[in-house]
């Protein structure tokens, strides 16, 4: 088809389309302004978002797996420092104004000799925000691990609780 051609079913249109064509027409020619000046430019900025939160999922992957691998090849607490981890739960309680009564203590290796678990089970009083951050604060000290802890009270309106703990601490044998 020629340019002369072209032209004339162009000059044609209006007299075949009719009004109703015409609107069609202008209202494609709208779409077709809109696609290009809205759409597409949102759809490149999502694409670039898709693209950075993708590199940022595998970076906190990456990250997450690199942490794993050290936290495998961490040191545990040599055996002799038993003595500074119950100094140190004696600072803890009694900075949180948690009374323990009587503790008993076991050990017992683990792992063919190469470690050792000691058990604690104490009785306590305390309030419940003093235990809760006694609690919170030996989360924070390295080997220890809550088994089990026990709360009642002895009346509703009894603000102290009458506690009964067990932690363990895990030692290396040298």
């Amino acid at each position: 088809m020629k340019k002369a051609q072209l032209m004339w079913y162009l000059r044609q249109l209006p007299k075949y389309a009719g009004v109703l064509g015409l609107a069609g027409f202008a209202l494609l020619g709208f779409a077709l302004m809109l696609y290009t000046q809205d759409l597409k430019p949102y759809q490149a900025d999502l694409a670039k978002r898709e693209a950075e939160l993708e590199r940022k999922f595998k970076l906190l992957r990456s990250s997450a797996m690199a942490s794993e691998a050290t936290a495998a090849t961490v040191k545990l607490n040599q055996a002799d420092t038993f003595t500074f981890f119950l100094r140190r739960v004696n600072e803890v309680a009694s900075a949180n104004q948690v009374v323990m009564d009587q503790v008993d203590y076991k050990s017992q290796l683990e792992a063919d000799g190469k470690l050792k678990r000691y058990s604690m089970q104490f009785p306590a009083t305390a309030r419940y925000i003093q235990f809760r951050r006694f609690m919170a604060a030996l989360h924070q000290i390295p080997g220890v691990r809550v088994e089990a802890a026990n709360l009642q009270r002895s009346t509703i309106g009894e603000e102290r609780l009458s506690i009964q703990v067990q932690l363990s601490y895990l030692t290396e044998v040298r």
